[in-house]
């Protein structure tokens, strides 16, 4: 069956009420467990064929905006480049949405198998650092770490965890005014690592907190940036390797967004309760 119509015939669901006289009434009411989990796996699947449909097209049009601006069909005039770069930035804007919600397809589907090494913590914090040093430079922003870190290594898959800190680095230098830091800190906790990445924003209201790793949520009056999807790519990831992720924040005094990850000792033992 076609998905749109299966989630159309999941989402109605008739409601049997008799009254004391016996006399019967139909209504639509909610879905039950099975068919709300059904619905969930309809939209997933829905999100993953359109955004795989759109990669093609999608690079198509990047390589010719790409052959225009480079000037291979002909010489352009000023202002045609500035439109030509604007469109350019919009639609690598646009590919890193639909990669996005390729990978939280994945992800939520169980199709993305992890590969978890033993890795020192510390390298990853490093390089992630490093990747996002230029950025927070030109922002004016302070990027640094809370020392000393912790030395213990983690089980986890590098690469995933890497764009778990990038993810949360990213979302904290965009919420950073200038002249403010954003700070990362490591320390043990019983047989977990936890990871946490603090800045010195506008915070983010108590109400929030819940929704925050929401699919294209965003703060009401928060800074317009990416689509909404990194934090939620965050826990599904970090869900994926038995951690915990989370946010401590309060309006007008900054955000702290953390995440547990296994330590290769404690899984060694069977020690690893969050």
């Amino acid at each position: 069956m076609n998905p749109w119509l299966e989630m159309r015939e999941v989402e109605s669901v008739a409601v049997v009420r008799c009254d004391k006289n016996g006399t019967s009434t139909t209504a639509q009411g909610p879905p039950s467990g099975t068919k709300l989990r059904r619905l969930d796996e309809l939209q997933n699947d829905v999100v993953a064929t359109v955004a795989h449909e759109l990669r093609t097209p999608l690079t198509s049009l990047r390589m010719a905006l790409e052959l225009c601006l480079e000037q291979a069909v002909g010489p352009l005039t000023e202002k045609q480049a500035e439109v030509l770069y604007a469109a350019q930035k919009d639609c690598k804007r646009l590919q890193t949405m639909v990669d996005g919600l390729l990978d939280l397809s994945r992800i939520k589907a169980g199709c993305v198998e992890m590969h978890q090494q033993p890795i020192s913590i510390a390298a990853l914090v490093q390089a992630a650092l490093e990747t996002h040093r230029t950025l927070a430079a030109a922002r004016g922003i302070e990027l640094t770490t809370a020392l000393p870190l912790s030395d213990g290594e983690v089980l986890v898959d590098a690469e995933r965890i890497t764009l778990v800190f990038s993810n949360l680095i990213a979302n904290a230098l965009h919420h950073t005014p200038s002249g403010g830091q954003v700070t990362i800190w490591t320390r043990p906790l019983n047989g977990w690592i936890r990871c946490e990445v603090a800045d010195t924003g506008n915070g983010i209201p108590q109400k929030y907190h819940q929704r925050i790793f929401d699919k294209f949520f965003r703060v009401p009056g928060a800074p317009r940036g990416g689509a909404g999807l990194g934090l939620s790519i965050a826990q599904k990831i970090v869900q994926g390797h038995g951690g915990e992720i989370g946010v401590e924040s309060a309006e007008g005094h900054g955000s702290t967004f953390w995440f547990t990850v296994p330590r290769v000792a404690a899984v060694n033992a069977k020690d690893v309760t969050p």
